[in-house]
This record gives C-alpha cells, sequence and structure tokens, in this order.
C-alpha cells in the first residue's frame, strides 16, 4: 500500500492519532499541514481512511504481503498494475469519505440514546446542549447579554443543520443523513446552510462582507494574524478589502476534490523513485520488507480486514 512507500520514502515514523473537533464540521485541508509543515499521520489517513492505527507486526509475512498487495491492487481501476495520479487521488477522496463517515458514526453512537441507529433533534439537544425541548421557550426569553443567548444561537445553528440534512423529513437522521449532518462539505444540499453560519459568524457588523479585521479575528498571535492576512488577501478576488460569500465560500467550504489532488501529488513526489509519475505495484510492495524492519509498522486497521482474495 502506498502508505508503506511514503513513509519509508520520508523517514517518519510516527504513531498518533489527530484531534478531532468536538462537533465535527472537520475539514481534512485543516489536518493537511501541522504547524506550517506537512503532517506524515494526514497521508497515512488520507490512503487508510481511518483515524485509528494498530502495529500489524504479528501478521504472518505472507498474510500481510498478500493483504498489502490485494489493498494496493483494489485501487487500480484500470488494471494495469499502476497506480497513476487519478487512482490515487479517487483513493484518497474515497478515504476522506471513510474518515467522515467514522468520525460521524462514533458521535451517532454517543447521541443515539434508544439504540434505532438514527438521531431526533432532541437526542442531539440533550447530549450536546443538555436542555429539552421545553427549555427552548425559556431560552428565548432571555435577554441580549444574557450567558444563555450564546447557547441558543448553538442550537438554532444545529437545528438549521438538522432540517438541512434530514432530506426524507421523518424528524430523525439516518445514518447517512447524519454524515451529511457531522461533516457537511461534501454534500452540496448543506451548503447554503453552512454559509449562512459562517456569514453569522464572521460578520459582526451584518454589513454582508467579511472585512480583514473580522477574518482574522481578536486576541490571535503575530504569527497567526500574518497567515490570516495572507489567507483574506488569496480569497479578496477584486482586492476591494472585504470578503462576499462567494469569496468566502473556498475557505468555508472547502473543497475535498482539491486537496485530495495536492495530497496526490505530494506523495508522489516523496515516492516516485523513478519519476514516472506513477507507482506500480509490485514497487509497493517491494518496499514492504524494509519497512517492516523499521519502527513504523502502523499500516493500520485496514489491512485486519482485507481479504486475502479479490
Amino acid at each position: 500500500m502506498l502508505v508503506v512507500v511514503l513513509i519509508l520514502c520520508s523517514c517518519v515514523f510516527l504513531q498518533a492519532t489527530p484531534e478531532v473537533p468536538e462537533h465535527g464540521a472537520f475539514k481534512h485541508s485543516e489536518s493537511h499541514y501541522k504547524d506550517g509543515i506537512h503532517n506524515p499521520v494526514f497521508d497515512q489517513e488520507a490512503l487508510l481512511g481511518s483515524h485509528n492505527v494498530d502495529d500489524l507486526a504479528e501478521l504472518p509475512n505472507d498474510v500481510r504481503i498478500k493483504r498489502l498487495r490485494n489493498l494496493a491492487k483494489s485501487h487500480d481501476s484500470n488494471n494495469n498494475d499502476i497506480i497513476e495520479l487519478d487512482e490515487l487521488k479517487e483513493w484518497i477522496l474515497q478515504s476522506f469519505r471513510m474518515l467522515d463517515r467514522e468520525e460521524a458514526m462514533e458521535k451517532l453512537q454517543e447521541e443515539d440514546e434508544n439504540g434505532d441507529k438514527k438521531v431526533t433533534f432532541a437526542e442531539i439537544l440533550g447530549k450536546r446542549h443538555g436542555y429539552g425541548e421545553e427549555d427552548l421557550p425559556l431560552l428565548e426569553n432571555y435577554e441580549r447579554g444574557d450567558e444563555d443567548v450564546d447557547v441558543l444561537e448553538l442550537i438554532n445553528d444545529d437545528k438549521k443543520r438538522f432540517l438541512a440534512a434530514d432530506l426524507d423529513k421523518d424528524g430523525a437522521l439516518s445514518q447517512e443523513e447524519y454524515v451529511a449532518y457531522f461533516q457537511p462539505y461534501d454534500f452540496p444540499h448543506m451548503f447554503q446552510v453552512e454559509m449562512e453560519r459562517s456569514m453569522h459568524d464572521i460578520d459582526k457588523d451584518a454589513d454582508g462582507f467579511i472585512s480583514m479585521e473580522e477574518f482574522i479575528g481578536e486576541n490571535v498571535d503575530d504569527e497567526t494574524r500574518i497567515s490570516e492576512m495572507t489567507n483574506f488577501e488569496e480569497l479578496d478576488k477584486d482586492k476591494d478589502g472585504k470578503l462576499t460569500p462567494d469569496e468566502l465560500r473556498p475557505w468555508a467550504l472547502p473543497d475535498n476534490e482539491d486537496v485530495a489532488k495536492e495530497e496526490a501529488e505530494h506523495l508522489l513526489n516523496m515516492c516516485d523513485l523513478d519519476r514516472d509519475g506513477k507507482l506500480s505495484i509490485e514497487e509497493i510492495v517491494n518496499k514492504e520488507e524494509e519497512f517492516i524492519g523499521s519502527s513504523a509498522t502502523d499500516y493500520g486497521r485496514t489491512l485486519h480486514f482485507v481479504r486475502d482474495e479479490l
């Protein structure tokens, strides 16, 4: 599998689990770089499709190699024993979807109080905010400045997202609907409500535009300020010193296609030793023995479940 080549080439031997946002809405672009440096753990997850990493050294060599070959081969869509850039990009996109679903299903289990594999807004309200639906009229009567007003705004945001995700309008989110609710960035029917939320959160003077100071935010250090100023200037296409909702959209709703393409190019640049712009199945498998000799034996859970025959 490509993660074998990646870790061997980069000589990074890490065992780590990235931080997961408490309330979902996880952007893959946010974990691509850590402190301005390419995050090697992101490479593993982008190919494995899981945040969970296990040591597979206990597997017999022949079993491990066979599973590794089959896993790589499963992403060879044109069956030519080559992983090309487009195939690698699709592999990464598939992994992103698996990562999103993994996170969403973990949260769904927490919030699904009656165990019916669905989540109602009442269950979300209780688990996430500590209120019952009967409490909402009381919260709505609070005056501006009361501490619970912010809670009410969060609840209203969650309600709008819930209603957008509930496609069949049955008052409960199925597993697939919950993935869209929890990770809305890959679901076009969620885009409008997410843009409305982003504009409401950032547009403090409610003029319909985002100024640089609004974009940067308050109480940030100098390094963050410089970084956010650069981001703002890149988003401000017409250079008028403010962001329209359309200009803000690439930041608020990052495109997984762009992140996957960048990651695929990074992996090829790191591991394509003969510089032919692709990786052969045999090239990937032949690196396995050298890799196992190192301390980095983290292929992840995927190989535990790969079939021995495809």
